[in-house]
């Protein structure tokens, strides 16, 4: 019997769903998809339960009509501007006689890293190992080595539980369970950044509507996570205020003719708004566009880039950054970032094999769910609890060895 599996992503412009099917030989076929846009979000954040609500379900049942069958269960997109992300540390010495590591050794460590409370009002949602140290020597397994002290670190994601609560309702409302939470930048870069890249380590920057999920791997391990509140959104309002023209038309000529820096061919061309040269209609310089673009684009890179600080040094992004998200289309992005950091800068490509309807950098998060599902990806350094507990137990108790 196959086996169903959905992926739903809660997006500021959109709410994306994809239900696969894990055939035998644990290829997955995806069955179901369909995308609604949504009107319930600001800056990856539900401000509008209901109308949040209305995209996400009507999303899932259209999903699911094409299919021919329904979910009982999702991994669900995790973002917005008020997770933060941390360093957590325990500590342990060696108890045996004989100095070898024992199990007993790695719980106290992680009890003691456990013993750091998030604020009230907040819960865990992830938790990334990064390399077990052994008398600060990183290890993989020290158990069985000699040694006189252990320490454990963890990269720890922690965020606002009544938001994280009502991401779990929309899907509880339409009588689904939640098998995890996923960070957006997570599942993104599972999709672009393969263990290889990873472990050269690399900066994925996923730049969607309203926020720009970020994830840096040094060494195969997540070292760092981060939501920025700026997107493609922001570079429609900047161009409806700085042309004085609606939002309807300001993302038209974004789509269109937007462009990351604009180039010598610019300033004699230009576009007009509605394109039909009616009364009302008018013309606005193409160089005007690539201008008003330009000056966001390199606002986000730098905010990034400020954000990271020493950490974007080729010795550590050995493989660079990949963009990647619906806003990473725009033409020259990838040589505007790469002033910005100093580093090689590319849009990340997905695995071959998957459909030109999905292979599009805006699909990386929902792709990246459901690629985590079929694996059940253990990312390097994550500690998955189990699998009978509530999702809302999970985020709280993630830490375990």
């Amino acid at each position: 019997m196959s086996k169903i599996l959905g992926a739903v992503e809660i997006g500021t412009s959109c709410s994306k769903v994809l239900i696969g099917e894990v055939l035998a030989d644990h290829s997955l076929n995806i069955v179901g998809k369909a995308s609604r846009s949504n009107e319930g979000m600001r800056k990856g954040e539900i401000v509008d339960f209901r109308k949040a609500a209305a995209s996400v379900h009507a999303a899932l049942d259209e999903a699911e009509k094409m299919s021919g069958t329904t979910v009982d269960s999702i991994y669900l997109a995790q973002t917005g501007s008020h997770l933060r992300g941390a360093f957590l540390r325990g500590s342990a010495n060696v108890a045996s006689a004989d100095g070898r590591v024992s199990e007993g050794d790695l719980n106290r460590a992680s009890e003691e890293a456990k013993r750091k409370q998030t604020r009230d009002g907040r819960s865990y949602v992830q938790h990334f190992r990064l390399p077990i140290l052994l008398d600060d020597r990183p290890v993989d397994d020290p158990i069985g080595m000699i040694g006189k002290k252990v320490d454990l670190v963890y990269w720890s994601i922690e965020g606002d539980e009544s938001a994280i609560r009502m991401s779990l309702d929309l899907a509880y409302n339409y009588g689904l369970d939640v098998s995890d939470l996923i960070l957006s930048s997570i599942a993104s870069a599972t999709m672009v950044a393969g263990p290889d890249l990873r472990r050269a380590g690399v900066l994925v920057i996923d730049i969607g509507a309203g926020v720009t999920d970020l994830v840096l791997y040094r060494q195969g391990n997540v070292a760092y996570t981060g939501v920025i509140p700026v997107g493609g959104d922001h570079l429609t309002g900047d161009l409806s205020m700085g042309l004085r023209v609606l939002e309807p038309y300001a993302e038209k000529l974004k789509i269109e003719y937007g462009k990351a820096q604009g180039d010598s061919t610019d300033s004699k061309q230009g576009i007009w708004i509605i394109g039909n040269k009616t009364i009302g209609d008018r013309s606005v310089p193409h160089k005007s566009i690539a201008d008003i673009i330009h000056v966001r684009i390199v606002e986000l890179f730098e905010i990034i880039s400020k954000e990271l600080g020493d950490v974007l040094t080729d010795d550590v992004l050995g493989a660079g950054v990949l963009l990647t998200g619906g806003t990473s289309r725009l033409p020259g992005i990838e040589q505007l970032a790469g002033k910005v950091f100093g580093v090689p800068v590319r849009k990340g490509l997905f695995p071959t094999g998957i459909g030109n309807e999905l292979a599009e950098p805006e699909y990386a998060t929902v792709l990246g769910l459901l690629h985590y599902g079929l694996e059940d990806e253990r990312i390097p350094g994550e500690v998955h609890a189990t699998s009978n507990r509530g999702i809302i137990k999970k985020i709280g108790g993630l830490l375990g060895i």
